[in-house]
């Protein structure tokens, strides 16, 4: 049996109501289907199909790539539009106090792959997934999209997760395989 799988980093307190209070200040937009509050994450890197036998080992290599790692500090910049031609996400972009998590980034893809693994190669663009378009917007609800107030604070994100992500017709159901700690 294959886990769609990922590998998330996860919002810390502050940030996440920071997140949940411009997803229920826009809940009601139609056109987009937004994220269940519960599922908010950076996704460091999308696995796809993984062999479930596979698992096991997948752990190991991040037990291995995240042993010793401190936490990463990002702060939110502000509510985007992705792609900005036609955009179909709504995104808060993040920002980094340094390429630390670009490198965790290269280096897992690299040990992945090397382990026979398919990851995702796209860059990593650091954001979290508010919603998906689903029909165009009109000019005003982008802009106010793009005006949402956001907490800018600097927080570390401690938290990495390995994710199985379940695809239903009401949304995503993302089951916890493992979570590590950043100390």
């Amino acid at each position: 049996m294959n886990y769609r799988s990922f590998i998330a980093l996860e919002a810390p307190a502050a940030a996440r109501e920071s997140l949940v209070h411009c997803l229920r200040q826009f809940r009601a937009t139609p056109g987009v289907k937004w994220v269940e509050e519960r599922n908010l994450h950076l996704t460091l890197l999308f696995l796809g199909d993984v062999d479930s036998v596979r698992i096991p080992e997948l752990e190991s290599l991040l037990d291995d790539a995240v042993g010793g790692l401190k936490p990463f500090p990002l702060a939110l910049k502000g509510v985007e539009l992705f792609p900005a031609r036609e955009p179909r996400l709504v995104w808060a972009s993040l920002a980094a106090r340094d390429d630390a998590l670009v490198r965790l980034h290269k280096e897992l893809l690299g040990s992945l792959r090397r382990e026979g693994f398919d990851p995702d190669a796209k860059p990593l663009k650091l954001h979290i997934t508010l919603g998906r378009i689903r029909a165009g917007l009109s000019p005003d609800v982008e802009r106010e999209l793009m005006r949402s107030a956001v907490d800018r604070e600097m927080y570390p994100y401690d938290s990495l997760t390995l994710y199985r992500s379940v695809l239903r017709p009401e949304g995503p159901s993302y089951h916890v395989l493992k979570q590590y700690r950043l100390a």
